[in-house]
């Protein structure tokens, strides 16, 4: 029956709370099998509670195939049996899966299916509520085919947890480097922020929650503010410690010079206006954010977790710094603005980087070698 297969038709799920790394993992993936020539469909469990359609916009602006399945909650029969029918109906035969609800989901739905099943792995939250959902998490991967993971130290952290190296391939996240290189600083976007042409911007892009590690930022940012007066901080993103991080910022007495945007869509041209890029993160595996703002040619700081120690060459294509260190931050920050030229060598550098090692394609190609790898 194998045999017959030409090529892999891709039905991706993930439950979606925002345009985060995972999401954006799921996009450049499908732009990618789409520009192949290959069926490929977007799931989405729609969260009713939580309802994010940042995903379904982005792909239905590329033309790309969705598929919404409502859900009302973490077990919900219903959504089990409208995903079967799809199944049944359409005849992917690969089910590619992000993120434990949709692990679980998937898990449920291929019961008495003969569908290669694989997991991308995109590394867990923190925290002591999500405890429970990562141990589930294992669990649900030992069940699938293959797990991808974006780094080797989530890789690592697998074989801990006994699911067998041989179930395991590492494939670095990639991004679509035309959409970052085509933008220059946009006045009308720095004044929307009300920010001028003297404001050096510092930013950083991701979801608010513990693991990101904003809190060090807010705190960095006050011994950078004392020292250049007209710098100003921009946070891009939305999560469950928004609250918390702007007490800090109004304790601070930053509420003016450090901005929160929420979720934007406009990803690279705001990246087009910063000085420079910060990921004070405490967990990373590879951060789509990170490889972003390098492909947009912007210095960027990043904390030595994860992969990022991969990506990140301390002092050639960025700056390491250690995490949970708001003192490192600000210095780093500090070098970065006052030595323009070192610091725009760094930026061309790490564009370099990210074009010769981590673009969408080759994200792609070594994908499709791990589908093949299952249909024939």
């Amino acid at each position: 029956m194998k045999d017959k297969i030409l090529k892999p038709l891709v039905l991706h799920l993930i439950s979606s709370s925002g345009f985060l790394g995972a999401e954006n993992v799921v996009l450049e993936l499908s732009k990618e099998t789409a520009k192949q020539g290959v069926w490929v469909t977007i799931g989405i469990l729609e969260n009713r509670n939580n309802l994010h359609m940042e995903l379904v916009d982005g792909a239905r602006d590329e033309e790309l195939k969705v598929q919404i399945f409502p859900c009302k909650g973490r077990f919900d029969s219903k959504t089990i049996a409208n995903m079967r029918d799809f199944i049944d109906k359409e005849q992917p035969n690969i089910l590619h899966s992000h993120g434990y609800k949709s692990n679980f989901y998937a898990w449920r739905a291929l019961s008495g299916r003969k569908i290669p099943w694989i997991i991308t792995n995109h590394g867990k939250r923190v925290g002591m509520k999500l405890s429970l959902y990562n141990r589930l998490n294992f669990f649900f991967m030992k069940k699938a085919d293959k797990i991808v993971a974006v780094s080797k130290e989530i890789a690592n952290e697998m074989t801990k947890k006994g699911i067998p190296a041989l179930k395991i391939v590492v494939i670095a996240n990639g991004i679509d480097l035309q959409r970052f290189t085509d933008h220059r600083g946009n006045n009308d976007l720095r004044k929307s922020f009300g920010l001028n042409g003297s404001n050096n911007i510092i930013g950083t892009i991701g979801s608010l929650t513990e693991e990101k590690g904003h809190i060090y930022l807010i705190e960095a940012a006050r011994q950078v503010i004392d020292k250049y007066p007209e710098c100003r901080f921009l946070i891009v993103g939305d999560g469950g410690q928004r609250r918390l991080l702007e007490e800090k910022t109004s304790l601070l007495g930053l509420t003016d010079k450090v901005l929160f945007s929420g979720s934007r869509k406009d990803v690279p041209e705001i990246l087009s206006m910063l000085d420079a890029f910060v990921l004070p993160s405490l967990k990373e595996g590879l951060p789509m954010a990170l490889l972003e703002a390098m492909a947009a040619r912007v210095p960027v700081i990043g904390t030595s977790v994860g992969a990022i120690p991969k990506v990140i060459e301390d002092g050639i294509s960025g700056m390491l710094i250690p995490p949970e260190n708001p003192d490192a931050i600000a210095e780093a920050i500090s070098t970065i603005l006052s030595d323009g030229n070192s610091a725009k060598e760094m930026a061309r550098r790490g564009f370099e980087k990210v074009r010769d090692n981590f673009s969408s394609k080759t994200m792609f190609e070594k994908y499709l070698s791990v589908y093949k790898e299952l249909l024939f």
